[in-house]
Parts: C-alpha cells; sequence; structure tokens
C-alpha cells in the first residue's frame, strides 16, 4: 500500500521530529529542447512523482525543500540536430518521527 507522501520545506515541518535520509534526485524523460516551455511543467511534475518514487525506496514520508533545474544534452554527434532537455528535480528525503 502507498503511502501518502508530504511535501513541504523545512519551515512547513517545524514541529515535527525529522530524521534526514540525505539528498535525493530524480530527471523527467529528455525531449528536444526547441519544445515550448508550455510543456514545462508536465515535465516537472513526471520528475516530481519520480522524485516521490525514489523517496518511498528510501522509506521517506516526507520530501523537503524540492528544487528543479534544467539539463541540457548538446548532440555534437549529429550536426543539425536539436540538442536534448530535462528536468531535474531534487529534494531532502525525510523519515518522520510521528508517521
Amino acid at each position: 500500500m502507498r503511502k501518502k507522501m508530504r511535501i513541504g520545506s523545512s519551515k512547513d515541518l517545524k514541529n515535527e521530529t525529522l530524521n534526514s535520509l540525505g539528498l535525493i534526485s530524480a530527471a523527467s524523460d529528455w525531449r528536444g529542447a526547441g519544445e515550448q516551455s508550455d510543456t514545462d511543467d508536465a515535465f516537472r511534475l513526471k520528475a516530481l512523482h519520480q522524485l516521490m518514487r525514489t523517496a518511498e525506496d528510501h522509506d521517506a514520508d516526507a520530501l523537503l525543500d524540492v528544487n528543479y533545474t534544467e539539463e541540457i544534452l548538446p548532440r555534437a554527434e549529429y550536426p543539425g540536430a536539436a540538442p536534448l532537455k530535462r528536468i531535474c528535480a531534487t529534494a531532502v528525503a525525510v523519515k518522520l518521527k510521528s508517521a
């Protein structure tokens, strides 16, 4: 059974007793760098879902301070090919003492 993952900042969980499991990261799929930016939200959500799965694999109850970055992969081996990009998400996975 899947438990509910809490997401927030360290300020949001200030009354909780936390045990940090460490910094984790995950990413969305690669896509063409020229695709419209309105798809960034969908890829940010994909990266977050991957991050949540990774956190669950480490038995985390919450993710703190989620940060998103964009990674660009040039394709020099294929002249004229558009570069690829993906959204990467990082956060601190924590175990809550009260959970």
